[in-house]
């Protein structure tokens, strides 16, 4: 509308619609927040955060670290003991790993490694690439035709949704037939899931410990999901992965936010 905003004005929007949708589920005015940043974000970045929160309206309480977060979601605070986890975080569109120590109730974070442009959009985009090599949906006609590029991206995030629980997916796109195997799948992302790997080791070597110091591997991020991704990092950090989030948890966030460092 003809204005120019600032990061934290965009943010705050952000904010806002969380907050509504907040009070809307729990029926009741929210005024405070504890807001989550990657742990690599710099103090002026965090300031910047909390300069958004405070621009839609809330009392921001604490900017914690993102991997501390899903430690405490996950009650690895509870043990009482002092041990080393590796927060794996892979979203949509961006990639985090972290490893953090904790002692006494008290999070350090050791070391962060990852890649702010690769997620789950780029198993999609490498589906889309696959389907434009072996159909007669071509990138021309993507590039010609707004609409059939969107169809065949939400096409291709179901097929990457369907093949963590099926071996098979097919479908039809304006009268094409669009097929992929669970296996053709994995071949695709392979290469991205060897990059986060990459960042693991990157991770583990800047924090001055070996894979045999982990003793948890936390999942969080949608495209955690996959199951080749799940199955590349047990296998790297050799134990099964934590990837299930116990809901009392998470309503106990608030009383261990201040363990956060």
């Amino acid at each position: 509308h003809d204005r120019l905003y600032t990061p934290q004005e965009i943010s705050a929007i952000i904010l806002q619609k969380c907050k509504k949708m907040a009070e809307d589920y729990l029926g009741q005015t929210i005024t405070e927040a504890v807001i989550t940043v990657p742990a690599y974000f710099n103090d002026s970045e965090r300031q910047a955060t909390k300069e958004a929160g405070l621009i839609a309206g809330l009392d921001v309480k604490r900017i914690i670290n993102e991997p501390t977060a899903a430690a405490l979601a996950y009650g690895l605070d509870k043990g009482g003991k002092d041990m080393k986890i590796a927060v794996y975080d892979l979203g949509g569109g961006t990639f985090d790993i972290s490893i953090l120590r904790i002692a006494g109730g008290v999070f350090e974070v050791l070391s962060t490694n990852g890649n702010t442009y690769l997620g789950g959009d780029d198993f999609d985009h490498a589906i889309i690439h696959h389907w434009t090599s072996t159909t007669s949906i071509t990138k021309e006609k993507l590039n010609q035709n707004a609409s059939l590029m969107q169809n065949i991206r939400l096409k291709a995030e179901e097929a990457k949704k369907r093949l963590s629980v099926a071996d098979s997916y097919e479908d039809t796109l304006e009268g094409v037939h669009l097929s992929l195997t669970k296996t053709q799948f994995d071949a695709l992302i392979q290469p991205f899931v060897e990059q986060t790997i990459d960042c693991c080791r990157n991770a583990l070597k800047d924090a001055g410990l070996s894979v045999e110091k982990i003793e948890t591997v936390v999942m969080v991020g949608g495209s955690t999901r996959v199951p080749l991704v799940k199955e590349s990092i047990s296998r790297f950090f050799n134990r099964p992965v934590n990837d299930s989030v116990n809901p009392d948890e998470v309503v106990s966030l608030g009383a261990a936010i201040q363990a956060d460092i």
